[in-house]
């Protein structure tokens, strides 16, 4: 086997951590893998959208953590997107384990766009460029309960509650398309920090002694309206070859687990992508849906068009895509479904105000720190009920 597909093969246990790690999923071991993990791999997705605030890039690199597999945000690279067709130059800044660029920040159909990164320890990495395409509408969005959407291994091995989220659109006639979708859904979140066996002082959970407390942990308020961001716990593809020019109806593109009855506005991204990218997206659909195991024949395609322009055996995987990017959203009342949600749900703890033992100022909140997975700017579509 030639350096290029044994480094694939053996970094097929490290790319299953990767997107379990980016679709809050766990990738499940038919077979024990009979290959080693490799240190130091890097990984990096990135989306130029033709929409506001859909622009993004990710830089991720293996590693061992008290001898767990993890892969770890890179900080203190120089990224940009550049537009070969114009020579714009467009930095992106380091902010919530992403690279991103001004709020502003659109491609425009026809132009052609590559990434470019500089590591802070001098490696170079690049993106072969690619050109943006036509964006298609979302004509509708609909969502449907099912008190047994999927069944889920990891909780419990049953039948789960869940919505279903489908779209409608209208594929353009006389043209190969291919699509990839994405969402976000947003869910009122209550309690910002859980501190166990601590406090919550200047901004972080301080260690204090709770051995005559029970249970061991304080539970703490948002200080602001705030959201909890959950995202895909799939890859969602498709390819027109046979509904060219067709009305698509109902094609499912999400489900969105009950873990609790909070009420949510999930937020679809309907992107067009080149065949090149549909191929990279299928092979990552087939890794994280396990179809063929991790001891299948090493997929080639798991190296996407990024490469270190200093070394040409240095490989980097991930994809740098330019999307033509269309979006639509819908509010979910889920206050009046039957039945149980996922997670349990227990009454809050809060530390003691008065005669508190602890280090002062009591303390009941802690504040939304905006992140990946947090926002305290209220989603379009929400409902105040």
């Amino acid at each position: 086997m030639n350096r290029s597909k044994k480094l694939i093969f053996i970094s097929l246990k490290v790319i299953c951590f990767y997107f379990s790690s980016l679709f809050l999923t766990s990738c499940i071991d038919a077979v024990e893998p009979e290959f080693e993990f490799i240190e130091g791999l890097v990984f990096v997705e990135s989306i130029a959208s033709t929409i506001p605030k859909a622009s993004f890039v990710t830089i991720n690199q293996s590693t061992i953590e008290f001898g767990v597999y993890v892969v770890n945000f890179v900080e203190g690279a120089t990224v940009n997107f550049e537009n070969t067709s114009t020579g714009e130059i467009v930095a992106l800044t380091e902010i919530r384990k992403s690279y991103l660029p001004p709020d502003d920040f659109v491609v425009q159909p026809g132009d052609q766009w590559k990434l470019n990164i500089l590591l802070a320890n001098g490696k170079r990495i690049e993106s072969a460029p690619e050109q943006v395409l036509e964006p298609v509408p979302i004509t509708n969005i609909e969502v449907r309960y099912d008190s047994e959407l999927v069944f889920r291994d990891n909780l419990g091995g049953k039948f789960v509650p869940g919505h279903e989220v489908s779209i409608d659109f209208e594929d353009p006639a006389n043209t190969e398309n291919y699509y990839y979708w994405t969402y976000k859904s947003y869910e009122n979140l209550d309690f910002c920090e859980k501190c166990f066996e601590a406090v919550w002082r200047d901004g972080e959970c301080t260690p204090v002694d709770i051995a005559n407390f029970r249970p061991r942990y304080f539970d703490y308020a948002c200080d602001i309206d705030c959201w909890r961001i959950r995202f895909p716990e799939s890859v969602t593809i498709y390819d027109d070859r046979f509904s060219d020019g067709k009305t698509i109806n109902k094609f499912p593109v999400g489900d969105l687990l009950l873990y609790n009855k909070e009420n949510m506005v999930v937020e679809v991204q309907q992107f067009s992508i080149t065949p090149a990218a549909y191929n990279y997206f299928k092979v990552l659909k087939d890794v994280v849906d396990n179809n063929s195991g991790l001891n299948a024949p090493p997929p080639a395609a798991l190296v996407g068009n990024l490469f270190n322009p200093d070394d040409d055996e240095d490989f980097v995987f991930g994809r740098f895509t330019a999307a033509a990017t269309s979006s639509a959203s819908i509010f979910i009342n889920r206050n009046l479904i039957e039945g149980s949600a996922i997670e349990t749900s227990q009454a809050p703890v809060f530390e003691p105000q008065i005669a508190s033992p602890y280090p002062p100022p009591a303390t009941v909140i802690a504040p939304c720190v905006e992140n990946k997975e947090r926002t305290g700017v209220q989603p379009e579509k929400w409902e105040i009920q």
